[in-house]
């Protein structure tokens, strides 16, 4: 039996340094079963980057130059977990939607509908075993 997990939701907003704008960095990376392992995502960023992230704050990654490298991050991350997509969205968009919501639900399903979507057309095909006898 194929399990297909919700889309990743991406809160992402500006990498400041000493006050200044240096690029973006990704602020919360989650899914229906929680944030996303530091170490998967440190493992994606080095790969993808070809350097280890800076040392941010915990369950944020980065820095990235711009909104693409994210997108690329992100959508690297979902098809590895198999994710049905991933959700963008800014930290600003992220803190109008949460005092829009009052129920764990609503806001899930509003970042989801509402963020920049990248589906993965993988995640229809199963998992590794059904990929293997198919």
């Amino acid at each position: 039996m194929s399990e297909r997990l919700s889309p990743l939701t991406v809160i992402y907003g500006p990498h400041k340094v000493a006050s200044q704008i240096k690029g973006q960095e990704v602020m919360s990376l989650f899914n229906e079963r929680g944030l996303v392992d530091e170490v998967q995502m440190e493992e994606v960023y080095l790969e993808q980057i070809g350097h280890a992230p800076e040392v941010l704050a915990e369950g944020m990654i980065g820095p990235f130059d711009d909104l693409e490298a994210i997108q690329k991050f992100s959508f690297s991350l979902c098809q590895n977990f198999g994710n049905s997509g991933v959700s963008l969205v800014s930290l600003e968009r992220y803190n109008e939607i949460l005092s829009d919501c009052y129920k764990a639900e609503d806001l899930k399903a509003k970042l989801e509908a509402e963020g920049n979507f990248l589906k993965n057309p993988d995640a229809s095909k199963g998992n590794f075993f059904n990929k293997i006898f198919n």
